[in-house]
């Protein structure tokens, strides 16, 4: 792709307030990045679009600055992008109602092309919790499923784990694991995790953003991140989640594309059920609705609406036939 039209294109990525049909319209629409930056005012993007943006949050000048900064990042440290309408777009991403325009990854694409499981959770993670989403990984990528998950603190940190330490073993041939970060892939955070990212990377895996390189992580893109990582599989697995859980945000996604989605028995141990007692309570304490939401959004809400409770990666692949690394159950091979 010639360095004019990419610059374009990263730009369109940069602009939160496009729709993703908006961005490639205007791509269609602009030749390069100039005259985006300097020939397209707000008034001539409105009426390309057919309705009105918020002045306060179009800045084109800003990014076009973006946008040559990260350019700049990618060819430094090796970063790639892959967008919307290429070939190389993962797939399962491809069939959300609210996809990405836009990928940057460091790493292997390609571990993203077979099976793929998303495993989340709390950053303030139980003994039990981190055993079970270390084995569940662990047992996951050694099945030939990728593990999908943040590299956060916690729950996440532990899946990564889990996929490498398979990896290590000799299980499986490249890292099966792959991190959705909110902020560009060029500043892993926390900092703690550079050697899982480290790791990762050298061994085949992935770690991937919609946010183009130099984009800080500001709070409403964790939001955004959540849902790409719920998009990249067939079902996600919650591990622990309290409460208000930013990973009950991933489960809303999941059951919105009509993906898996189960709860590790490690969400309703003793030790679990202490701490989301206490955030409960906490939240009581709290006015609006904000914090009543929060209250509502628990584990035991979706279970009881019908989401499975499994105990290891076996009694997932068992209960959901059509799950990441399943290999046709006898109760699924009975039906046909």
């Amino acid at each position: 792709m010639r360095t004019e039209r990419l610059l374009l294109k990263i730009a369109l990525s940069t602009i939160s307030s496009l729709s993703l049909k908006e961005k490639i319209n205007l791509e269609k629409s602009l030749d390069n990045l100039h005259d985006l930056a300097l020939h397209s005012s707000i008034e001539a993007i409105e009426a390309k679009i057919g309705r009105r943006l918020s002045a306060k949050s179009w800045n084109l000048g800003e990014c076009a600055r973006l946008a040559k900064a990260a350019f700049s990042r990618m060819n430094a440290l090796g970063i790639s992008c892959v967008f919307f309408d290429e070939k190389d777009f993962p797939e399962m991403l491809r069939e959300i109602n609210d996809p990405p325009y836009a990928l940057f990854f460091r790493g292997d694409l390609k571990v993203l092309e077979g099976n793929c499981v998303s495993v989340v959770g709390t950053r303030k993670i139980t003994s039990g919790a981190k055993i079970a989403a270390h084995d569940f990984a662990y047992d996951a990528a050694t099945d030939g499923t990728t593990v999908v998950s943040w590299l956060a603190l916690g729950v996440d940190g532990e899946a990564h784990r889990g996929a490498l330490d398979a990896f290590f073993d000799g299980k499986t041939s490249v890292a099966k694991t792959a991190a959705v970060l909110a902020g560009g892939v060029d500043n892993v955070y926390p900092a703690c995790h550079k050697k899982i990212a480290s790791q990762m990377l050298q061994n085949g895996g992935c770690i991937l953003s919609e946010s183009a390189p130099g984009v800080p992580a500001e709070k409403w893109r964790f939001v955004r991140r959540n849902r790409i990582c719920a998009g990249l599989s067939r079902a996600t697995v919650v591990i622990q989640a309290p409460p208000g859980s930013g990973a009950l945000i991933t489960a809303d996604f999941a059951l919105g594309y009509n993906r898996d989605l189960v709860f590790h028995e490690a969400c309703f141990s003793d030790e679990a059920n202490a701490i989301s007692k206490m955030v409960r309570a906490n939240l009581a304490g709290k006015e609006g609705s904000a914090a009543r939401k929060k209250i509502e959004a628990n584990c035991e809400r979706y279970v009881s609406d019908g989401a499975e409770i499994v105990k290891s990666y076996k009694d997932f692949c068992e209960k959901n036939s059509s799950a990441p690394g399943i290999k046709n159950s006898a109760e699924a091979r009975e039906l046909f």
